[in-house]
């Protein structure tokens, strides 16, 4: 073996390794992206996987992450690197929309009942569901 055949295979394999990755990066679509890092974030609640999917769907239609590619790359690299919602304001306002979209608050936030989304919060259009209202929370036991 002589060093050029040498060099030529190193560089085919540092290549590969670069390439291959990438293209499962490329491959993911934003809703699946979105959709895990709905999942994982809210990993303790039971989720409807029909409703996480239909809120996706409803949120895309008529936000700027379909039109920006910079925040197609930035949803896809935190699903892929596990980065979570309180180290991404992007992640944080996707997860908080989801579950005010939902009837977790109508629950009285009861973690064991399955989380079903309702339709997509409009908070200048429709009232929410205080999650800090004394309403919610159970009753003191003295």
């Amino acid at each position: 073996m002589n060093r050029r055949y040498f060099l030529r295979l190193t560089g085919l394999a540092g290549a590969a390794l670069v390439a291959l990755p990438s293209l499962g990066f490329m491959s993911t679509s934003i809703k699946e992206a979105a959709i895990g890092v709905i999942t994982k974030e809210l990993h303790y609640l039971k989720l409807d996987k029909k409703g996480v999917e239909q809120f996706v769907d409803d949120y895309f239609k008529g936000h700027y992450i379909q039109s920006s590619l910079k925040t197609q790359i930035n949803l896809k690299s935190c699903y892929y690197l596990g980065v979570d919602a309180n180290e991404s304001r992007l992640l944080s306002k996707l997860v908080h929309n989801y579950i005010t979209s939902t009837d977790f608050f109508m629950n009285r936030m009861d973690e064991s009942k399955t989380v079903k989304y309702i339709g997509i919060n409009k908070a200048y259009k429709m009232p929410c569901y205080n999650p800090f209202s004394s309403f919610y929370y159970p009753p003191k036991v003295s």
